[in-house]
Parts: C-alpha cells; structure tokens; sequence
C-alpha cells in the first residue's frame, strides 16, 4: 500500500461512526438471564469466554451509568445496550438504570 493510499484510508476511517455493543440484565432475575442467555448463545467460543461476556454484562443501574459514561469517554459514537432477557420490562430498567 503506498503512503497515499494509507493516508486516504486512515481519513475514512477517522470519519467513521464508532458502535459498540454491550449486554444488560436487570431486575431480580439480572444475574440468572444473563447467564443463561449469553452463556447459551456463546457457548460456540468456549465456556471460559462465553462466561466472560455473560459476567461483563451490566446487571445494575451504577453499572450501566458506569459503561454509558465509559463509553462515550472512549469516544463511542452510539452504544448499543442489547437485553439479556425476552422481558419487554427490560426497556424500562434500562431507562430508569440510565435516568433517562
């Protein structure tokens, strides 16, 4: 690649929409969801990462102000924050977790 078309390229990229995904379980049930669903859904990565992620999920409302506020400091320009539960009620958590 020559010097050029790296500089084109990193101009592209510097222009580019930064996304992140992150998972929250909340409620009674939080920790139980989340390792149900994401351990589930994971598993083809093996069972240590499929935990990881299952354990980095946010399962309380300081955690999820915490990754909001961590996110956008890391320069995320839209973080995803995806259920870890079929429960409607989970839009609600989530709102009242990031006082919204």
């Amino acid at each position: 690649m020559a010097p050029d078309d790296f500089k084109a390229m990193g101009e592209k990229l510097d222009s580019a929409r930064k996304l992140a995904l992150a998972y929250f379980s909340l409620g009674d049930d939080a920790e139980a969801n989340a390792n149900s669903y994401l351990t589930d859904y994971y598993s083809f990565m093996g069972e240590e990462t499929a935990e990881m992620i299952a354990g980095s999920a946010a399962k309380d409302a300081e955690t999820v102000k915490g990754y909001l506020a961590a996110f956008e400091d890391a320069g995320c320009d839209e973080l995803i924050l995806f259920p870890s539960a079929s429960d409607p009620a989970q839009v609600d958590l989530l709102a009242d977790a990031a006082g919204i």
